[in-house]
């Protein structure tokens, strides 16, 4: 699976104000920890001072990213980039074979 580092904004300070109960919900009730296959969440983090925050996960395509963070764009406006990365191992090796 490829390596994201997946960042949000909310559009407005009332969006962000009015996901609060719905994210409460997702987390109190055990729906933050059902996945679709093909998604591993590794960290999750908030910035609620200007309305922005990371996920660093595991997924097997972009589709399956847009499967779990579509619902939120839909329901609280929230903005979503991805971006694929490499653990340091990852990277490592590439420097190495390049040397050869």
């Amino acid at each position: 699976m490829q390596l994201y580092v997946v960042t949000w904004q909310f559009e407005s300070s009332e969006d962000q104000t009015f996901s609060a109960e719905a994210l409460l919900d997702y987390v109190e009730s055990g729906k933050s920890e059902e996945t679709p296959k093909g998604y591993e969440r590794l960290s999750w983090i908030h910035m609620p001072q200007d309305g922005t925050g990371i996920v660093i996960c595991k997924a097997e395509n972009a589709s399956v990213l847009y499967k779990v963070f579509g619902p939120w764009r839909e329901k609280f406006g929230m903005t979503w980039s991805y971006k694929p990365g490499l653990t340091t191992e990852e990277f490592i090796s590439l420097l190495k074979e390049d040397q050869q």
